[in-house]
């Protein structure tokens, strides 16, 4: 399960994980939060980076440090 909190509707609750939906459960507002568990979400959803793969972060990281050399 995963936790939301909308600042339209000024609700929050809980709502089954579905990588489709963006807007909040109950108004389909965009202005909404999620917090999702790493165990909510299935085995290949794109939320999960490869652990083997760089994550963007530290792309940027090791290009700027390139650049400065």
């Amino acid at each position: 399960m995963a936790v939301f909190r909308c600042r339209t509707c000024g609700k929050e609750g809980t709502w089954a994980y579905d990588r489709e939906r963006f807007t909040c459960p109950l108004c389909d507002s965009i202005d909404v939060q999620f917090i999702i568990s790493r165990d909510a979400v299935p085995e290949g959803d794109p939320l999960l980076n490869d652990p083997d793969s760089p994550s963007k972060k530290s792309d940027e990281t090791s290009q700027s440090k390139k650049a400065v050399e």
